[in-house]
């Protein structure tokens, strides 16, 4: 896998692989993966191993500042969301009618918001 430096200009250049941009999710730099939800997001772009992820970051979701009044998870689920596949909708529905009203109202706005747009 390229540095987090190479991944980061990847990103903000939109010149990562299908493949680049799935192994950027697992960077321990929240800026990076962050950056690769955004570009999953705009590309619409998913597979079996993003929607796994995703719900493992959507547990982040205290001590975990994002922007804002956000944290990670929120992201996270906000991205299961975005992502126009079946799965992806039903895991988003799954989680977000477990989270608290507070939660939710965190995650729909930042839909809402379009905080996702880096």
């Amino acid at each position: 896998m390229a540095s987090n430096l190479e991944l980061f200009e990847q990103l903000k250049n939109d010149d990562i692989s299908d493949n680049d941009l799935i192994l950027s999710l697992q960077s321990e730099n929240f800026r990076i993966v962050s950056m690769a939800m955004s570009r999953l997001i705009e590309r619409n772009f998913y597979d079996d191993t993003i929607i796994k992820r995703l719900e493992e970051l959507s547990r982040l979701l205290a001590n975990n500042k994002f922007v804002g009044p956000w944290q990670f998870g929120h992201f996270a689920i906000a991205t299961l969301s975005l992502l126009d596949d079946e799965k992806y909708k039903s895991k988003f529905n799954d989680i977000f009618n477990e989270l608290s009203e507070n939660d939710k109202f965190l995650v729909n706005n930042f839909i809402k918001a379009e905080a996702y747009k880096l």
